[in-house]
């Protein structure tokens, strides 16, 4: 029987949370619209984005791991913190290999760079993780 979409989300929170990457950062690990609206913690959200279903199940799910902006110059201008975000992207990618060693039913990949967009509304950057899977039924 194929998965839904929330059971797919579940299945990689459920990874994400279990991770080195969730120990990392300091904030908590939220299924897409659960994130607190004024949190200034370094937060991963899960977001299912599409799937297919056929014998092999395929789709994106996007993990969006927000990065407060910090204010270098102690004069209220808010910027990119490129050190954290550049080392969060490497931990991220650190977590999506070792997710294709992981023993599960599914297989995973990245469908685009890992990457780091501004959040202009909340001075925070966040670094996005567009994973792809395939998932093998169990007979």
């Amino acid at each position: 029987m194929a998965k839904t979409g929330s059971q797919v989300q579940s299945d990689i929170y459920a990874f994400l949370k279990a991770s080195k990457l969730a120990n990392a950062i300091n904030g908590g690990i939220y299924r897409e619209g659960l994130r607190p609206r004024d949190s200034h913690n370094e937060d991963a959200v899960v977001i299912f984005t599409a799937g297919l279903v056929g014998e092999i199940q395929t789709g994106v799910v996007t993990i969006n791991i927000y990065v407060p902006d910090i204010d270098p110059y102690g004069n209220g201008v808010q910027t990119i913190d490129g050190a954290r975000c550049a080392e969060v992207e490497q931990l991220a990618a650190e977590w999506v290999e070792s997710l294709t060693a992981s023993e599960s039913n599914y297989k995973f990949r990245l469908t685009q760079t890992i990457a780091t967009y501004n959040e202009v509304e909340t001075n925070q950057h966040f670094v996005s993780v567009k994973l792809g899977y395939r998932l093998y039924e169990l007979y």
